[in-house]
């Protein structure tokens, strides 16, 4: 249960270009901030030394809330985050439950990796997450190929333009040789 519980983390998907161009600050990029509003799914993997899984996930962000739905194959090992006024929760299949005033204390607690939602939000956007360190390699249209920040390295592929922005419709990312996940984005609708 607690690998499929990773999958929130690591959304992910293949790259394999070179980047032209490499920057570590904001004033080289075309920053966006990440929807407000908006639903996403897609299907993930997750592989650690120990174990591997494949899953899909289901995010929904409104009026101040989140819901994460993760999901094994046929819907078996269903997880659910919840975020809403201040609260964080993490509910199994098997009932069982953790919650925490901190999405990051949250991920900390369940996977050992402090992660927050938002910081992930802006990951799976193909931006780095305001306010730490990165290093991002880029390709020749600007979008962000490759980003090491937070111990993790990323790296995008098979863009899509939403509107005025593209987004990243395969995310890799890995942190060495303990987690590695996989993501293919197959809808994102802003509200």
């Amino acid at each position: 249960m607690r690998l499929l519980v990773l999958l929130l983390v690591g959304l992910a998907g293949c790259a394999t270009t070179t980047a032209l161009k490499t920057v570590d600050s904001v004033a080289g990029l075309h920053v966006v901030k990440p929807a407000a509003q908006f639903h996403l799914s897609g299907r993930m993997s997750v592989r650690t030394p120990d174990q591997t899984f494949s899953g899909t996930v289901s995010w929904t962000r409104a009026a101040g809330e989140d819901t994460l739905l993760l999901s094994g194959p046929v819907g078996q090992g269903a997880a659910e985050i919840h975020r809403q006024d201040g609260q964080v929760a993490l509910k199994l299949a098997d009932g069982s439950q953790i919650s925490d005033a901190s999405d990051e204390r949250l991920m900390e607690r369940a996977l050992g990796v402090r992660l927050p939602l938002d910081g992930l939000l802006y990951w799976l956007s193909g931006q780095p997450r305001p306010g730490v360190t990165f290093k991002a390699g880029l390709d020749q249209d600007g979008r962000i190929e490759r980003l090491d920040q937070d111990g993790w390295h990323i790296e995008y592929s098979q863009f899509r333009r939403d509107g005025e922005h593209w987004r990243p419709g395969r995310i890799f990312a890995n942190r060495g040789d303990t987690l590695e996940f996989r993501f293919a984005l197959d809808r994102w609708e802003v509200r």
